[in-house]
């Protein structure tokens, strides 16, 4: 899915904490979306949104001559499919690596690259591609739907052989990275809260306000590897930083940003 379309859709879930919450979500106007996808064209925010509508994804209603929109459980289940970090935590993980091993692949070395990672695998060496969440038969059905120019296999494992389950999470998915970048969010998101609160001016400026806040976030949704918990660092602050998110829309829609 392409970056517009799911920033279009988070944009319509982000005040709910959406990774659970399944309905209730309200409708937004253009003014709400063009702020939260202000770096797009105005244009290309209003063309997602209509071909939304037409996927089934967000559902559209126009009072007063005024478009709205709303997300659907297709579009919410859409969006989640879209998140590793969904995919990841909402099980207890099984204790298996799922490794894929794939011979000189030509032509097809990106398609093949590019699945893998969205199913969430890290190439681990050379023909070898690691992951750790409970995708057997996305990766199965995947290679099987397609004639390739050479055989994939596909192994389950419990154990390694050298290292252990959390090293080599950390080494592969760069966890340090991520874990700095979720404290930085809210060490800086909770500073805004405090300054919202005083001024709205300052929650809307353009530098270190809601929307930068929001953009940040986003992203760190759309980086997040997906890891299931048993593998996250202890100090992991992706769920305080989804609670000093939620803090932060709530108090952009009480200043109607």
């Amino acid at each position: 899915m392409r970056i517009l379309k799911k920033k279009l859709l988070f944009s319509l879930v982000s005040e709910q904490n959406f990774l659970i919450k399944a309905e209730g979500y309200g409708y937004k106007d253009y003014g709400y979306l063009y702020f939260r996808l202000s770096e797009f064209e105005k244009g290309s925010v209003r063309d997602a949104a209509s071909r939304l509508v037409k996927a089934g994804l967000v559902d559209r209603i126009i009072r007063n001559d005024e478009s709205k929109f709303r997300i659907t459980a297709m579009g919410r289940e859409k969006l989640l499919e879209n998140l590793r970090i969904y995919r990841g935590q909402r099980r207890v993980w099984d204790r298996r690596w799922r490794i894929v091993i794939v011979g000189k692949l030509g032509k097809d070395l990106r398609t093949v690259q590019r699945k893998l990672a969205n199913l969430g695998y890290k190439r681990a060496a050379r023909g070898v591609y690691i992951t750790p969440l409970s995708v057997s038969e996305e990766t199965k059905s995947f290679f099987l739907s397609k004639t390739w120019t050479i055989e994939a296999q596909m192994i389950e494992s419990r154990k390694l052989i050298v290292g252990d389950d959390w090293q080599l999470a950390r080494r592969l998915w760069k966890l340090d990275k991520q874990g700095e970048e979720y404290a930085d969010f809210v060490k800086e998101a909770e500073l805004l809260l405090k300054m919202g609160r005083r001024s709205i001016v300052l929650l809307r400026q353009a530098k270190k306000g809601f929307k930068q806040m929001f953009d940040r976030y986003f992203w760190l949704l759309q980086e997040d590897p997906g890891m299931p918990k048993k593998l996250l660092p202890t100090d992991w602050q992706a769920e305080k930083a989804k609670e000093v998110f939620l803090r932060l829309t709530e108090l952009a829609k009480t200043a109607n940003i």
